[in-house]
Order: C-alpha cells, then sequence, then structure tokens
C-alpha cells in the first residue's frame, strides 16, 4: 500500500518544518513508509480500509456467511439477504476476482462467473428480473430464489472493501499517528524543545493519544452490525410473507 490517507507533505505542515525530501532526516521515502504504517494500523483498528485505492483483489477471501431466508407464500421461492462484515463494499464483480459462492440444492454456484448465466444488479431498488441485488452502501447483498436449500444455508464470499474516499478525522488520525512515530526518535532535531515546550518523547505520547482519541470519539473503533433483527422483512431464519 503507498501513502493514500495523508500526504508527507501534510504531515510536514502539522509538525511545522520544511517539507520533507531525499536530503532530509527522515526522507520523505521513510516518511512515506511511516505513513503507511500507521494507514495499516487504522485499517487493523477499525476493520475497514478507508480509500477505494487501499482496497486489493481479494481483500476477504471466502467469508462464510449466513443467509437469512424468507418464503414467498408457498415457499417454492425462496429470497434471502446476506450481510457481509466489511461494509461498504466495491460492487461485486468477477473481472475482479471476487466470488459469490450460493448453496443450491446439492452445490455451491458461483452467481458472479458468467458460465453460470445469474443476473445480477448493483442496488437494491433495480430488482425485476435480477437473481440477485446488492447494497454496497451497508454490504448487504439478496438473492432471489434459494432452491430447495436448508433453512441455515451457507455462502462463500470473496470481495473488496472500502469506503470510497478518505473521511477527514480518518486523514488527521494518520497525522496525527504518523507524527508520532518521527517525534519518537530525539536525535532527528526537527522540534526544537525548549525550557517552556514539551520534550519529543512527550509529543510522540500526545500524538498518539490523540489519534486514539479521534478514532474512539468518530466511533470508528469496533464496528458492528446487527444480523437478528427483521429489515424489510427480511427476519433471521425463516418467515412466511
Amino acid at each position: 500500500m503507498s501513502a493514500i490517507y495523508c500526504t508527507a507533505s501534510q504531515v510536514a505542515e502539522f509538525l511545522q518544518v520544511a517539507n520533507f525530501s531525499g536530503s532530509t532526516t527522515p526522507t520523505s521515502t521513510v516518511v512515506e513508509s511511516f505513513i503507511e504504517m500507521a494507514q495499516e494500523r487504522i485499517n487493523q483498528l477499525t476493520d475497514h480500509a478507508w480509500n477505494s485505492n487501499a482496497t486489493t483483489r481479494g481483500n476477504v477471501i471466502e467469508e462464510r456467511v449466513r443467509i437469512q431466508r424468507v418464503d414467498q407464500g408457498s415457499g417454492v421461492n425462496t429470497r434471502g439477504r446476506l450481510q457481509l462484515r466489511h461494509f461498504p463494499i466495491m460492487a461485486l464483480d468477477n473481472a475482479e476476482g471476487d466470488l459469490m459462492n450460493i448453496w443450491e440444492s446439492s452445490s455451491y454456484v458461483d452467481y458472479l462467473h458468467p458460465s453460470n448465466s445469474k443476473t445480477g444488479s448493483g442496488t437494491p431498488t433495480d430488482i425485476v428480473g435480477k437473481d440477485y441485488w446488492q447494497d454496497t452502501t451497508r454490504g448487504l447483498v439478496y438473492i432471489n430464489n434459494l432452491l430447495s436449500s436448508p433453512s441455515d444455508v451457507d455462502a462463500y464470499v470473496t470481495y473488496r472493501y472500502a469506503t470510497a474516499t478518505t473521511p477527514a478525522d480518518i486523514k488527521l488520525a494518520t497525522i496525527y499517528f504518523t507524527a508520532a512515530t518521527i517525534a519518537m526518535n530525539d536525535d532527528l532535531n526537527l522540534m526544537a524543545e525548549g525550557d517552556d515546550s514539551m520534550d519529543n518523547a512527550t509529543k510522540s505520547q500526545k500524538f498518539e493519544d490523540m489519534a486514539m482519541k479521534i478514532l474512539k470519539d468518530n466511533k470508528r473503533l469496533d464496528r458492528k452490525f446487527t444480523m437478528s433483527r427483521s429489515i424489510g422483512g427480511f427476519g433471521t431464519g425463516r418467515s412466511t410473507l
């Protein structure tokens, strides 16, 4: 991953020092590596990716997903809904290496592979004549006509996830984490230490604390979703319209 959530020049502006370059200590290349480490740390803390450029093919490989079912009157045709752990998601696309293996009768069928002739939609409002449709914002995929499948049917989904553009608070948290790493090294002499100022070790801890406060206050940590409540008629287990 390259430096995406913020830039080396933004870190320099925050620290009120001259722009980093190939001849500064640390160099711009080193600062960008610090940014990359900060980005990965934020991704791990929030269990998410915060820019579409930060996503990679197969972000999640074969995530096991429970499908919530709803019978349509006779029970012959059944619709279902699956909730992916990470969201927003990138639109499911076979060309991007995504897979959506759904249990059908006696085997798994990849709904995204062209050979299986499944029709799909990228929005939850375009459903007429479709075998599945997606709500990428909430990480939901709706399945039409789940034939002869058990009530607790499993699916395996390989997909990509990310928020389209980096939010301002995530950018600031990345700057704080990066600045903390730089300030941790007292030998850099980037920021003057006087009698009336904090030493660099203290500054580093303050930057660290501020980054964590941003993530906590904006509820970026411990992202959760609800599977058990009914949404739009789709509840846990089997229900009848």
